[in-house]
């Protein structure tokens, strides 16, 4: 069971880091609701962690975890600059978004 949700899991993430670049949103959501299903699924499995062999496809999984955590960041930060752009042009002088 462990192993066809790490599946699940892996394709997921690969799935949504493909959509990410993309403007499906229904089909988004749809994957972000598959990849937390099957992460309750290996989570649910209280011995995975004592076989080597799952923790070993769990960190295979990890480098696409990093990437769409990444590039989840990189379009939220895209999108507040959009947000203050308009808001700019809009005649805002306040930007509704924050500034690190």
């Amino acid at each position: 069971m462990t192993a066809q949700a790490l599946d699940r899991l892996g394709n997921g993430f690969s799935e949504l880091i493909e959509l990410l670049d993309g403007d499906d949103i229904e089909r988004l959501e749809t994957v972000i609701a598959e990849v937390r299903v099957a992460l309750e699924d290996v989570r649910a499995e209280g011995a995975w962690r004592d076989t080597h062999e799952v923790t070993g496809r769990i960190q295979q999984i990890m480098p696409l975890v990093e990437a769409a955590r990444i590039r989840v960041n990189f379009l939220t930060d895209l999108n507040r600059q959009r947000v203050d752009m308009l808001a700019r042009h809009g005649g805002r002088m306040t930007l509704s978004t924050y500034k690190r």
